[in-house]
């Protein structure tokens, strides 16, 4: 996962972020999403964990505090 985050001057909503997700480095990037709110960033990288963890994810969860 690569987060770039920065400000987008005169902005109503002026953050922004661009994530970009994989599940194999060998196999590239997979998805790109530019973001402009922090809860919605917050939940990529959440699920983002989460699914890497794979099938123990609530046990996983329970100590990463997700």
């Amino acid at each position: 996962m690569i987060i770039r985050v920065w400000i987008e001057e005169g902005s109503a909503v002026p953050l922004r972020a661009q994530v970009s997700v994989t599940h194999d480095v060998e196999g590239g990037i997979e998805r790109t999403m530019t973001l402009v709110h922090a809860a919605d960033v917050t939940q990529v990288v959440d699920d983002w964990i989460l699914d890497m963890v794979g099938p123990a994810s609530s046990t996983a969860a329970e100590h990463l505090d997700l």
